[in-house]
């Protein structure tokens, strides 16, 4: 799903909607799942350049994902859409009276954690430990972390409160990158990746795969090839209604349910459950890693008692 705010986020994917050509590659891969790019310029009657500059703008606006295979005659670029919905979400924006506080928390700064094997961790300039050992969670060093991931388990995070006395909270709202993680890599690993906070479980999000058709452009030089290079960014929000998925409800789950008020703690827990249906681990992108260059990030959209008099 592409979940936009508000107008102005959605630029790249207008531009990409507005072409003939573009369009009718999106309604090739609807009907037939994945095709190459020969396809498309026979389809269409272009040259193998201008399909390229039509399929860049496609993958850059988030709407297909491109992944190399070898064939007959060398390697060739498939094509498969990467979404099934768009949502412009025009309620997305908190009420004037709201009154909104942000926290970035880096990845590596969780409290509590339980990870099984394929699973690590790295710094932007090195990986903490070694590979697939859960022992290296425990490191000094996993706090500078911008990358972790495995294959089943949790991380738990304390988020800072900014509630004081008199304050009510409208809505709680998280944002975080993720993939799956496959052994190697695949771009079709699913995984149910799972949140809660305070012990309540919120949802899940069910990941398509583990990406890296590409570098992820905030990832460091030296960041394996064969690792996951980028995810799919998230947003998670709790109001008075329920739970929300990039603006799909996925739960009743509401603010009344997790004990949030001012001086309490408020814990979120990420993870792959081990009895998940589709149990294929996850990779939790910060800053240094990825596409977006943050860790996670938390929104209080609060409202002061005074304001309701």
């Amino acid at each position: 799903m592409i979940y936009l705010k508000d107008f102005k986020q959605g630029k790249k994917l207008y531009e990409a909607l507005d072409s003939d050509v573009r369009l009718g590659i999106l309604d090739e891969l609807l009907r037939h799942g994945e095709m190459n790019l020969a396809h498309f310029a026979k389809k269409f009657g272009v040259s193998n350049g201008a399909i390229t500059s039509h399929i860049r703008k496609l993958h850059e606006a988030g709407l297909i994902e491109i992944e190399s295979a070898s064939g007959i005659r060398g390697t060739q670029k498939i094509c498969r859409l990467a979404t099934d919905k768009i949502v412009v979400d025009l309620s997305s924006r908190p009420r004037a009276a709201g009154r909104i506080e942000t926290a970035h928390i880096d990845v590596g700064h969780y409290t509590d954690y339980s990870v099984h094997p394929t699973c690590g961790l790295a710094t932007r300039e090195k990986v903490v430990g070694r590979f697939d050992d859960p022992a290296c969670f425990s490191y000094p060093e996993r706090v500078r972390a911008g990358i972790l991931w495995f294959a089943y388990g949790y991380v738990e995070y304390l988020i800072p409160n900014y509630l004081a006395e008199g304050e009510d909270l409208l809505e709680l709202q998280i944002s975080m990158e993720v993939a799956s993680e496959a052994p190697g890599y695949s771009a079709h690993y699913p995984s149910d990746i799972t949140f809660s906070v305070n012990g309540r479980r919120l949802g899940s999000y069910l990941s398509k795969g583990e990406y890296n058709d590409r570098a992820g452009s905030a990832g460091p030089d030296w960041w394996f090839g064969n690792l996951g290079q980028y995810g799919k960014k998230i947003v998670l929000s709790v109001n008075g209604e329920g739970s929300y998925l990039s603006g799909v409800r996925i739960s009743p789950v509401r603010l009344a349910d997790l004990g949030i008020g001012a001086g309490t703690q408020i814990r979120l827990r990420v993870g792959v459950p081990e009895d998940a249906e589709h149990r294929g681990g996850i990779t939790l992108f910060g800053r240094g890693f990825g596409d977006y260059d943050e860790g996670i990030t938390c929104r209080f959209v609060r409202k002061e008692a005074k304001e309701e008099e």
